[in-house]
């Protein structure tokens, strides 16, 4: 399932985008009662796109949980 962000964050470089993408995971490990157990979404990933929408890079959760 897809969840997309309509707002985005304007990121100076992908390094900001990894932190980004932890970040987010650290709040979702937080809110099991939001998000659901950690096993559930481990195998999911992030993608991060321009804001014309085009893809530019795939972060999986379990590399940034790892």
């Amino acid at each position: 399932m897809l969840i997309r962000d309509e707002e985005g964050d304007e990121l100076p470089d992908m390094a900001a985008a990894e932190a980004l993408v932890a970040d987010i995971l650290r709040d979702m490990l937080r809110l099991p009662h939001v998000y659901g157990p950690p096993r559930r979404w481990r195998r999911n990933v992030f993608v991060v796109t321009d804001e014309a929408g085009a893809v530019l890079t795939e972060i999986p959760y379990a590399k940034v949980l790892s």
